[in-house]
């Protein structure tokens, strides 16, 4: 049968047999969509999932900025496999357990590096809870892995060390400025270089020319063990359509950034994005994907071993009233209302 003849075979059925032979072939395209689509988990314990790293084993850990804990998960199952509280190990010199805000992290070796917004509050004020800069190493000595503080207090001098620098005016008058605001210091990426250092990516502030910011600290085992003076490189500005870093990954010899508004997200932000860049401060960052679905709130991006993908973690934290009104179970893990969302996708 040619294609006129099947086209007239076609027109002679009746109407209702045509609508049928149209909706199941709308049918198969949407399921076929459907396959194609990122498989996403909503995992259960904590709102806002603002970093994370594969442990192995099919396990990943979980910060979350609301709480100073770190949650353990295995990929694909809602429920959370261990907590390591470091509520105390985070603690300032009085004592007092606050908010310390954890945005970053970054895995070298079998030490994971975690980092600290560093921001000041919505009033301008500093908190110096949230200037700290630690590692844990990863114990895999029972059945789940899990991630434990190395014997050093955390570092707290950062702040301080970049408004030293003549270099850094632009980080140090943003000090001065709320966190979610166009000039305000946000930090929020961590990620390994091929030297042992860390890139640090802030979510804020913006340039003039709307170009985000990353900064190299060169020795941050120094840094964080004996207390050492931070080395800095020169500070690299990239353009990701006037978004700042949200998350950072190094991936063999690339990097894989996750950007965002600089703000709270809205109908006139730009889009959650993927970008691809090789490192060099003058390489220009290739933009690869806007994140699917549109309100996945991309924080967290980490390779998984072995599998060739990466992972992704949307804080969810604005979509429940029991993270974002309900102050008294916004502090644990034990309530199955407070719910985030992971992504496996491929590189």
């Amino acid at each position: 049968m040619n294609n006129r003849e099947a086209t007239l075979s076609r027109a002679s059925l009746p109407r209702f047999f045509r609508l049928l032979i149209a909706l199941t072939a709308w049918s198969f395209g949407a399921l076929a969509n459907q396959v194609l689509a990122e498989p996403v988990t909503t995992y259960r314990g904590i709102c806002n999932a603002s970093a994370g790293i594969d442990l192995g084993s099919g396990y990943f850990v979980v910060a979350d900025d609301d709480i100073n804990s770190l949650v353990v998960y295995s990929y694909g199952d809602p429920a959370y496999k261990g907590e390591v509280n470091l509520g105390k190990y985070l603690a300032g010199d009085d004592g007092k357990q606050k908010e310390s805000d954890l945005e970053g992290a970054a895995r070298i070796g079998n030490r994971i590096y975690w980092i600290a917004s560093h921001a000041a509050n919505d009033q301008n004020e500093p908190r110096p809870a949230r200037q700290r800069l630690f590692a844990t190493s990863i114990d895999t000595s029972g059945n789940v892995p899990k991630p434990l503080p190395i014997d050093a207090k955390p570092y707290t001098g950062l702040l301080n060390a970049l408004k030293a620098d003549d270099r850094f005016k632009v980080l140090a008058d943003a000090t001065y400025h709320a966190a979610e605001t166009r000039d305000g210091l946000n930090i929020e990426g961590l990620a390994a270089t091929d030297n042992g250092g860390l890139f640090i990516g802030f979510r804020g502030p913006l340039t003039d020319k709307n170009e985000a910011l990353i900064l190299e600290l060169e020795n941050p085992m120094a840094t964080v063990e004996k207390g050492a003076t931070p080395a800095f490189g020169e500070l690299i500005r990239l353009d990701l359509g006037g978004r700042g870093v949200r998350s950072i990954e190094r991936i063999g010899n690339e990097y894989l950034i996750v950007a965002g508004p600089y703000g709270k997200s809205t109908s006139d932000s730009p889009r959650f994005a993927i970008y691809k860049w090789n490192g060099s401060r003058k390489a220009r960052p290739v933009h690869l994907k806007d994140i699917e679905p549109p309100d996945f709130h991309a924080e967290g991006i980490f390779e998984i071993a072995g599998k060739g993908q990466l992972y992704l973690l949307s804080d969810d934290g604005d979509d429940h009233f029991v993270c974002k009104e309900g102050k008294d179970s916004k502090k644990f893990t034990n309530d199955a209302r407070k719910t985030f969302r992971g992504m496996a996708i491929d590189r």
